[in-house]
């Protein structure tokens, strides 16, 4: 594109030592200097015309250049005039003819192609070529790879939840409901699945729809564990965008918000809803209450949401809380087609549940009888093995259970896990204290309400405060004085019982507490769970009404103060999932006073004793409550009744018992064991695990740092310190101004929540990436290297190039066919060759232009060879990119093809989508253009 001429003024030249100056004009000139001024960066500069430095700048037919006011235009034909070159060209953005004299080209031109950068001088140290190959490569390898999504969570490894996070992300548009058990870690496998799907370009604008109370623990979770902002939609900042016109939900891509908020302000949750989501996830699900004909409003709220949404995750632990309809209603949410009907749901489930024994015989070492045999043919309808020959082969009833659960009813919809199944768990452990009831509260005992016997502070109408006369308030402070520098949370049914316990705590004892309530913003309680987490100076006491019964984690804690005990065995399990969480490294000390043969003793006795919902978790509880909460309210207001106590014990005992043995000889196996990934997530978490050992992403981001300046300091074993410098290239989005510490351990990082976790997910490494192969460093490079193999001045071409494809995001084109690089080196005698350069040095500016001047014809010559290889090289990349994707695709559609004719849980659209994904794919690939991205040259100098 460029000549070398005499310069003449008005023209336009590069400086070769000085790019960053922008495009130059000549401005005077004599016999022995030439003057240019460099409009850009407000430079001039004067230099000697013999050997000056300087590259005329001349585009050629058929390329783009750039007007100074920022429009493009494309070269058709040149003229000449007074040494002033003159383009008669077409403007890209309208196709209008224009004649534009070369004075007013953009100031800002830099050479960007590597052939014209390297035969003009404009050439980079040794080093940047290597960053710039490397950062491709590592990208390219990053993207391609199975682990996308997965490596940049700062969570631990834990096998069911990355099973979860790994059979559902993957999925095109999933829509699933996530019912792992209290302390599971719905929460985690839901966010894994929000940071895969953004990752891998599966979704792009996500919805998430939570509690008041979880807004602000969702956003922080989502910054500080997956490095994904969300922005909170309330009222107050719906308004102020609607200022500025149009649908306000538009304005952002990652958007939080809560159920409240949409069900009270039906213009923002119509503007919600008519916005395009690729994602929606709703926590706590069921709250969402229906039941045939009248559905609540803030179930109306999620259909309209899920029904113009293409993806969809619920999130619940207790899935039957408001009953099994509304567990049928929410998966009605996910699929309507496929749950239309509640009796054919209803005998579905019981298909399933009649398959447990057969399972439990696959599962284990049992020879199978002929009713197993019957139950396996009625569901697999192409089962080609008789009964001898699955008992004598252990593969083949592996293989059975693997095509049952393909099969499964619900399993591609119903995700849940018990503690059945996953094992680490601490043990739970209940501190009863039976204290003497107030003689004041007495008067509660004729209120016909069961909360004034359970709570009856609440309704005390007494001269002296309620804390004064209550016996538990002084068994609370001396509780607490036993347990000097323990965290304990606290639960109280009610915010003023929290905030009286308070009170009392400040003013007796001086000790550090909180409290956390629904009277509070957002912001505050935020604060109160913060302030209580840091382990110095922080709070011992967190005082919660029952709104911090719900989805906040404190397993930093283990001790559980529970001043009162609420009615719904579900909502006792809640209060003591807080704390009872995988990561707990304690046994949990629950901590319970009640007034002796009151209300409240009954109650406990009835948890205690009757469901043992204390020490181990009760799946049954909720339908043990609904059978007998007749007679449990008869003994709550006649606690002086033994015999009617022992018989709601015994009943309750009886009920349990019966459930229990009922819930194990029909429990969905088949769902479980789809849900905890147990044999098939294995080999996937050695691979993370060996990724996070592996010290390849370290050392190639030292060196990338070090290339952009920023300097990286070891702060201790585990951790360093990135801090900016003088000589950065330009900004690293993400980097702070006053330097972070950063980490490359996993460990570390959960422990160390100030601390950066860099993986090849982080944000950081990606912008590193991308800012480094955004500019022209390393697009052209010259070094000398000694090898006495080869005579002095031999040189060597290293090519890069990319082989690249263009197509709509939604095909997820960074998955399948990312930009590909080649690379490979072309010798003197314009013949590719294997090259090894254990050593390169920097060729210095005068004699690099020296050679240039005398090798720039070969090196042309060799750069079109180098073409000629590039393009055969590209044709077989791009020819097993097209028969990978289509035997990816294919072999996913025939199975869901054939999973959808005994299972109606595959979605008729998921076929459909995946086989337009296939063909755009195929298109894109087959269109896919190679490009030189780098040379370097390497002159031999031994």
């Amino acid at each position: 594109m460029a000549i070398q001429e005499p310069p003449a003024l008005g023209q336009r030249w590069l400086s070769n030592a000085e790019v960053e100056l922008g495009l130059g004009t000549v401005v005077a000139l004599d016999e022995r200097t030439v003057s240019l001024l460099f409009p850009a960066s407000g430079e001039s500069r004067n230099y000697a015309q013999k050997n000056a430095p300087i590259t005329r700048v001349r585009f050629a037919i058929g390329d783009t250049a750039t007007h100074h006011e920022g429009w493009h235009f494309k070269v058709e034909s040149i003229s000449e005039a007074n040494g002033i070159l003159e383009y008669h060209a077409t403007r890209t953005d309208s196709d209008e003819s224009v004649s534009v004299k070369e004075t007013f080209l953009s100031h800002d031109f830099v050479l960007t192609e590597p052939q014209d950068r390297l035969l003009n001088g404009h050439y980079d140290g040794p080093r940047w070529f290597d960053m710039r190959k490397q950062s491709i490569v590592h990208r390219h390898n990053h993207l391609t790879s199975p682990l996308l999504g997965f490596l940049g969570a700062r969570v631990s490894l834990i096998p069911h939840q990355l099973h979860i996070a790994k059979e559902v992300g993957q999925r095109i548009a999933p829509r699933v409901l996530l019912a792992d058990e209290v302390g599971l870690g719905k929460t985690i496998e839901a966010a894994m699945i929000i940071h895969q799907q953004l990752l891998t370009e599966r979704a792009h604008r996500v919805l998430i729809v939570i509690p008041d109370s979880l807004v602000n623990q969702w956003l922080v979770e989502m910054l500080r564990k997956f490095n994904l902002s969300f922005a909170i939609f309330d009222e107050e900042r719906c308004e102020s965008l609607a200022e500025e016109g149009g649908n306000p939900f538009e304005s952002e891509q990652l958007v939080l918000c809560s159920l409240n908020f949409l069900t009270h302000n039906t213009r923002y949750f119509q503007q919600a809803s008519e916005s395009e989501w690729d994602l929606l996830i709703v926590d706590e699900a069921h709250h969402l209450k229906w039941s045939p004909g009248n559905p609540s409003q803030e179930y109306q709220v999620i259909d309209e949401l899920a029904q113009k949404t293409k993806g969809v995750l619920l999130l619940t632990a207790t899935p039957d809380q408001l009953g099994h309809e509304s567990h049928f209603a929410r998966l009605r949410l996910l699929d309507p087609n496929r749950f239309h009907d509640y009796g054919v749901f209803l005998k579905e489930e019981q298909e399933y549940a009649q398959l447990a024994e057969t399972v439990s015989a696959l599962l284990s070492s049992a020879l199978l009888n002929d009713s197993h045999y019957s139950q396996l043919q009625s569901k697999l309808t192409d089962l080609a093995h008789d009964l001898d020959t699955l008992n004598a082969d252990h593969s083949l009833r592996e293989q059975l259970v693997t095509d049952l659960l393909d099969r499964h009813g619900t399993g591609r919809v119903l995700f849940r896990n018990s503690r059945k199944t996953i094992t680490g768990f601490p043990g739970r452990y209940l501190n009863a204290s039976k204290l003497d009831e107030p003689v004041e509260y007495a008067e509660n005992s004729d209120i016909p309400k069961l909360n004034a016997h359970i709570t009856p502070e609440i309704y005390y109408a007494g001269t002296d405060m309620w804390t004064d006369i209550d016996t538990r308030v002084n068994w609370f402070l001396d509780t607490l004085q036993n347990l000097k520098g323990e965290k304990v949370l606290t639960i109280c049914a009610n915010a003023i019982t929290a905030l009286d316990l308070a009170e009392t705590l400040r003013v007796k004892t001086g000790m550090r507490a909180t409290v956390f309530h629904e009277g509070m913003s957002i912001v505050e309680r935020d604060k109160a769970a913060n302030y209580f987490a840091q382990s110095e100076d922080g709070a011992q006491v967190l005082i919660t009404s029952e709104i911090g019964s719900e989805g906040r984690n404190f397993q930093f804690a283990h001790h559980l103060v529970l001043f009162d005990l609420p009615l719904n065995p579900d909502l006792l399990e809640q209060r003591i999932g807080r704390l009872d969480r995988i990561g707990q490294k304690h046994d949990i000390q629950l901590h319970v006073p009640v007034f002796s043969s009151s209300a409240q003793e009954v109650l406990l006795r009835w948890f205690d004793e009757g469901l043992d919902a204390f020490s181990h978790t009760c799946p049954i509880g909720a339908t043990v409550y609904d059978e007998q909460c007749e007679l449990l309210e008869t003994c709550l207001f006649e606690p002086e009744d033994s015999a009617s106590q022992e018989k709601l014990l015994n009943e309750t005992k009886q009920i349990r018992s019966e459930l229990l043995a009922k819930l194990e000889k029909g429990r969905d196996k088949l769902l479980e064991l789809n849900s905890s990934g147990i044999g098939k997530i294995d080999a996937f978490v050695e691979q993370l695990e060996d990724s996070d050992q592996s010290p390849t992403l370290e050392r190639f981001m030292t060196q990338l740092f070090d290339t952009l300046g920023i300097l990286q300091e070891e702060k201790d074993d585990h951790c360093y310190l990135l801090t900016p410098t003088e000589s950065m290239v330009s900004h690293l989005p993400g980097l702070q101004d006053e330097g972070m510490t950063i980490t490359y351990e996993r460990d570390t990082a959960t422990h160390l929540e100030h601390v950066h976790f860099i993986s090849w997910d982080h944000p950081l490494v990606r912008n590193a990436i991308d800012m480094l192969l955004a500019d022209v460093h390393g697009k052209s490079s010259m070094a000398f290297t000694a090898d006495k193999k080869f005579p002095a001045g031999y040189y060597w071409l290293e090519c890069l190039y990319v082989l690249s494809a263009k197509g709509d995001r939604k095909l997820q084109l960074n998955q399948y066919f990312p930009d590909t690089p080649i690379s490979f080196s072309v010798s003197a005698k314009a013949q590719e060759e294997e090259t090894f350069f254990p050593l390169l040095d920097k060729v210095p500016r005068k004699i690099g232009s020296q050679l240039l001047k005398a090798l720039s014809g070969q090196f042309q010559k060799t750069l079109l060879m180098a073409d000629k290889i590039g393009n055969t090289k590209a044709a077989k990349v791009k020819a097993n990119t097209l028969s990978a994707i289509e035997n990816r695709l294919n072999n996913e559609i025939t199975r869901l093809k054939a999973l959808q004719l005994v299972n109606p849980s595959v979605r008729e659209d998921e076929i459909i989508r995946l086989a337009e994904q296939r063909a755009g794919l195929l298109q894109a690939a087959e269109n896919a253009q190679l490009r030189l991205e780098a040379v370097r040259v390497v002159v031999n100098n031994p």
